[in-house]
């Protein structure tokens, strides 16, 4: 007999930006060093001006490498009880202040 081996929940593991071409940045916050650095480089890699087309959308992956806006970050990481500090931003969007 075969065994079917459960695929563990998603769990919020950190932050991400999608940009407008559907490339994932992950970071440890949204617009750190971390993320400016790579933006910088892809953009100069592209000769273009790094804030050109730059509009992202804020989110976060989990530990399969799924994007998630914030929206829907925030509900996995309430299941999960992952929401450590619910802060003054109200319940229902996702912010890193949230995890720690």
């Amino acid at each position: 007999m075969t065994e079917t081996l459960e695929r563990p929940a998603p769990r919020i593991i950190c932050a991400a930006s999608k940009l407008p071409g559907g490339l994932v940045i992950a970071s440890p916050r949204h617009s750190d060093a971390t993320f400016v650095a790579i933006v910088e480089r892809l953009a100069a890699a592209e000769g273009r001006h790094p804030l050109e087309d730059a509009a992202d959308v804020q989110g976060f992956i989990d530990q399969y490498n799924t994007f998630y806006t914030r929206e829907e970050a925030w509900l996995i990481a309430d299941a999960q009880g992952q929401i450590a500090n619910p802060g003054n931003w109200g319940t229902g969007v996702l912010y890193s202040e949230n995890l720690y």
